[in-house]
């Protein structure tokens, strides 16, 4: 009786707090999109008395934006996505080039201290990554990678290697053991067994992971700002922060931003991870309440 009586006010509780979230995620939006169609950016949301697409064409042209004080230097936005395609796409290969073949073993083979393994690599995927900067700062300067594309793209790479280790894994377990079987009776050794049979059969999986890495180092700033020293190696985001912080002689206290320019930016920044979700979504709608779908 008392269940029936409360359940009610919990059920009200529950779409509150959903709906407080949901507004707290997407409150920002109406003053990005507002802003980035607008001749002159404002601090709150204001539906601009004329819209414009001056701020991309700034963007695409290269052009400078505007502050009260004159000009910002101009800036290079399609470099900046280029150098952050190179790092995610570095960051996607070393996901499914190392945690492939990892998972695939994890699933399949039986070990002694196999728990205790696979307990150590979760713990280091949950350690953060700014406890971990400066060693991997050093070791990025002993092999010579800091300031480069390449190298940063593979230190955020196996950052995401131990969550991706143990979702890989999640989907190599709901691969029937037949399949193999079936491969070693053809001549398949455990090897070509993974690359012709099990692959193929976990492309869900295999592109949920590759997503996934994608938005990691797509948005990535701390390792990016770490080891991206210079301006002609930056990503969107340090792009868009070097630009948010431009300060003129005024002091500190009197930074001129065009808000316009800059909120133009963020949407540049969100189109490409929308692209790469409309590309995805049949894989990552396979995924439900925990329960991995293996077709499509």
């Amino acid at each position: 009786m008392l269940k029936k009586i409360g359940e009610p006010g919990f059920k009200f509780i529950k779409y509150i707090t959903l709906l407080w979230f949901i507004i707290y995620i997407i409150s920002p939006l109406p003053w990005l999109f507002t802003n980035a169609f607008a001749v002159r950016g404002a601090n709150y949301v204001k539906i601009p008395e004329e819209i414009t697409l001056d701020n991309f064409y700034r963007i695409f042209r290269g052009m400078s934006p505007r502050s009260e004080v004159g000009l910002m230097h101009g800036e290079r936005v399609h470099k900046w996505i280029m150098n952050s395609l190179i790092l995610a796409l570095v960051a996607v290969g070393v996901v499914l080039l190392l945690g492939s073949p990892a998972g695939y073993a994890l699933s399949r083979l039986r070990f002694r201290g196999k728990d205790l393994l696979m307990t150590a690599i979760l713990l280091i995927g949950f350690m953060p990554m700014t406890a971990k900067m400066l060693p991997l700062y050093k070791i990025c300067l002993d092999m010579g990678i800091v300031n480069n594309l390449v190298g940063t793209g593979i230190v955020i790479g196996s950052g995401a290697l131990p969550f991706q280790i143990w979702l890989l894994k999640a989907f190599f377990d709901y691969i029937p053991d037949e399949l193999e079987e079936q491969a070693e009776l053809f001549g398949c050794n455990r090897l070509e067994t993974l690359f012709r049979v099990v692959l193929p059969s976990s492309g869900v999986g295999l592109m949920a992971s590759a997503f996934l890495t994608f938005l990691s180092g797509w948005g990535n700033f701390t390792t990016s700002l770490i080891l991206l020293r210079s301006e002609r190696v930056y990503t969107l985001p340090l792009g868009i922060v070097s630009v948010a912080t431009e300060i003129y002689g005024g002091g500190e206290s009197s930074i001129n931003i065009d808000l316009a320019y800059l909120s133009a930016l963020g949407i540049v920044f969100i189109i490409p991870p929308l692209l790469v979700y409309l590309l995805f979504r049949r894989a990552l709608i396979g995924i439900k309440l925990g329960k991995i779908a293996m077709r499509y």
